[in-house]
């Protein structure tokens, strides 16, 4: 249940997610360590709320570590301007085996694309995205690449970054073919890293909102 604690370090961040009120906010902070049977987090931050939960609430700890991502559930013990307390995880979810959340989001891109015959414009739409890397549905073998240039166009802010190819999966109809391809960031910004980051949490949390609505 705490295979998390093998793998997470001290000063790593973490994300806190509350659901009051019927909404889901994401409040950020540093991971300290285990302390009297208790997470000891740094005080929770968010740009535009104050974090103001009643202790004994439920909430939701992402950790993000090379061994994967965890989700605990946790109830929270006490807080004041410099540390948050939580118990000792309730559940322990692991929800990915990578590191970065990836979700199946759509999100505008452009591909340069430079081989040995010349340079091509791809212009799609990704099928999921993670801070390190992007699936893309493609009508072309992009694998001979000698150079891989890629644009995630968001609609506050376009990253560009060098790319390169993990995996291609080649698919085929009745008439005509598709590469499933993957590609990973080789240039990005660890500033570029935690705002898709945060867009995909922001994603995750209004398809968790839909799915509520659904169910009143």
């Amino acid at each position: 249940m705490n295979e998390f604690l093998d793998y997470i370090e001290s000063g790593k961040r973490v994300e806190l997610i509350t659901h009051a009120h019927n909404s889901t906010t994401r409040f950020y902070c540093a991971y300290y360590g285990i302390e009297n049977n208790s997470i000891v987090l740094s005080c929770p931050k968010n740009k535009h709320i104050k974090f103001n939960l009643p202790t004994g609430e439920n909430i939701y700890l992402y950790a993000y570590t090379r061994g994967g991502v965890f989700k605990l559930t946790c109830k929270l013990l006490s807080y004041n301007e410099k540390q948050c307390i939580l118990s000792l995880p309730l559940n322990v979810e692991k929800i990915q085996r990578r590191e970065y959340i990836r979700v199946k989001m759509q999100i505008d891109t452009v591909i340069k694309i430079i081989d040995y015959t010349g340079t091509k414009i791809i212009r799609t739409k990704s099928k999921d995205i993670s801070a390190k890397g992007i699936r893309l549905l493609l009508d072309h073998d992009i694998s001979k690449s000698v150079k891989i240039e890629i644009s995630i166009i968001f609609p506050e802010q376009t990253i560009n970054t060098l790319a390169k190819v993990i995996k291609i999966k080649q698919t085929d109809t009745e008439t005509f073919k598709q590469f499933n391809t993957s590609l990973t960031f080789i240039s990005i910004t660890d500033k570029e890293m935690n705002f898709i980051v945060k867009k995909c949490f922001e994603y995750e949390a209004a398809q968790r909102k839909k799915m509520l609505e659904k169910e009143i």
